[in-house]
């Protein structure tokens, strides 16, 4: 090799062509950097861009649901100062602007002017009772409670809370002003256990015939089923009888069977009041006393005299069945499951349904309320996930006012509402036949009657919407719900 060729192949030859063509290396560089940028940066850019997109919509979404729980909130308080004013025996309990300040755009002042009326019902009943123990005049006895209550300390309202949290909050204390009626109308039906005389009717103990059958008798309220009460109490519908009997001029039973359907509609009553196999809750007016009214025997699925269909319409226009299978809902989850607690739990959809919502579901994936048909029976919810909560929404439609049974089952847990009622919960640690074996192979598929229980429930004329929560834990999954009359 000469020197020449050694000279070449230096360092200085080699950094010649940068010399030569120096925006080349500028370019390149450039070029470079860009590459770089797009590979690193550029990704996490777009993910954190969609990112914020998810959490806005998620954000407005739960501002929606609380938007329409407050609505129910307040609804709800509306219906529990009408029941104990009719339980006072007044006509309403609005008052002088209470009406125009109660539909006031600020949902928490319609929540503050609510219990304000709330509380007069309640100064009112409390008089009442006064001046009948005291035997002076009402007007006497609504000062003397009224200056108790003025000398009682109050909680100061909460500052700076949300209206939501208002709202919420007063809504409780209306709840619990209800249960406490509720709870001396009881007492005043039942009275004071005594060891009755020889041949004295027991009181607080139904004398009437058997359920559904005579008139009561006495000076309790009888157990006949239509026939009327004697005394001073009307008779009380048996199992499957409804509230009979005049009574008095103004019946105290029937004016206080708002309080107790309200109260058991608001799920106030003990757990077992709602996961019974078998209730009649199609009356307002219910006789048992766990709130949930008197157990009857369901219908009997007769598999020769059966006529299945599937949709969400009964009557005109609807399937010509007599069992049917509501096929058709909206669809949402899985929700992050809480174990056997996630009945107790409060996920979005319970708060309100809202079918544009997206919220973040199990693994903070987002989910939302999807349209789902299903073309067997049962109703399995998409996508399959273990320890995970969904919720299903529908409407019925029926032509008529009509009381319907309604059969529910389920892999694992249920609860339903019907119409913003809790009507349905699943009993706890109960032995189903799909856990000895998987669903889809028991003969109660061919009658669709994988169910755990029934409800006998009113439905208005028009539509009629449906909740239902459902909770797995793990394998097989799926939910059956079914109208028949």
């Amino acid at each position: 090799m000469n020197a020449d060729a050694t000279f070449r192949l230096d360092g200085s030859s080699m950094a010649e062509p940068w010399r030569r063509h120096p925006w080349l290396i500028a370019s390149l560089a450039a070029h470079g950097v860009l590459a770089a940028g797009l590979y690193t940066a550029g990704p996490v850019h777009v993910a954190v861009k969609r990112d914020d997109g998810l959490r806005a919509q998620v954000a407005q979404s739960l501002q929606h649901t609380g938007q329409r729980q407050m609505r129910r909130e307040l609804r709800t308080m509306e219906e529990i100062r009408d029941a104990l004013a009719e339980s006072a025996g007044e006509a309403g309990s609005e008052g002088k602007g209470g009406k125009d300040a109660a539909r006031s755009p600020d949902p928490a002042a319609r929540a503050r002017e609510l219990a304000r009326q709330i509380e007069q019902v309640q100064q009112k009943i409390r008089a009442t009772e006064l001046a009948r123990v005291l035997r002076i005049p009402e007007a006497e006895a609504l000062k003397r409670v009224q200056r108790d209550e003025a000398r009682k300390p109050r909680p100061a309202p909460p500052k700076h809370a949300s209206p939501e949290v208002q709202v919420a909050q007063l809504a409780q204390q209306a709840r619990a002003a209800l249960v406490q009626r509720r709870a001396q109308v009881l007492a005043e039906q039942q009275g004071v256990a005594i060891k009755p005389e020889a041949g004295e009717l027991k009181p607080g103990r139904p004398q009437g015939g058997k359920a559904g059958q005579g008139p009561g008798s006495g000076k309790s309220a009888g157990q006949g089923g239509q026939g009327q009460g004697k005394g001073q109490t009307s008779g009380q519908g048996g199992q499957g009888g409804r509230p009979g009997g005049s009574g008095i001029a103004q019946n105290p039973a029937r004016r206080d069977s708002r309080v107790e359907a309200l109260a058991s509609g608001l799920a106030l009553g003990a757990p077992g009041a709602i996961t019974g196999s078998s209730i009649d809750m199609s009356s307002n007016a219910f006789s048992d006393s766990r709130s949930f009214g008197a157990f009857l025997e369901a219908p009997p699925v007769d598999a020769a005299s059966m006529r299945t269909g599937r949709g969400r319409t009964i009557g005109a226009g609807g399937a010509y069945a007599n069992r049917i299978f509501l096929d058709t809902w909206y669809v949402i989850g899985p929700f992050e499951g809480a174990g056997h607690d996630s009945q107790n739990a409060v996920y979005p959809p319970e708060r309100g349904v809202d079918l544009d919502a997206v919220y973040y579901g199990k693994n903070d994936l987002p989910v939302r309320w999807t349209f789902q048909q299903n073309a067997h029976y049962p109703s399995i919810p998409l996508p399959r996930a273990e320890n995970a909560v969904y919720y299903a929404w529908t409407e019925v439609e029926v032509d008529r006012d009509m009381d319907l049974w309604l059969w529910i089952g389920g892999d694992d847990d249920t609860k339903m509402w019907l119409n913003d009622r809790l009507v349905w919960l699943s009993g706890d640690n109960v032995d189903k036949p799909w856990y000895r074996q998987p669903f889809m192979t028991l003969p109660e598929v061919q009658t669709l009657n994988l169910n755990e229980g029934q409800r006998r429930l009113h439905f208005n004329k028009g539509r009629n919407s449906i909740l239902l929560k459902l909770y797995n834990g793990v394998d097989l999954m799926f939910y059956s719900v079914v109208l028949s009359k």
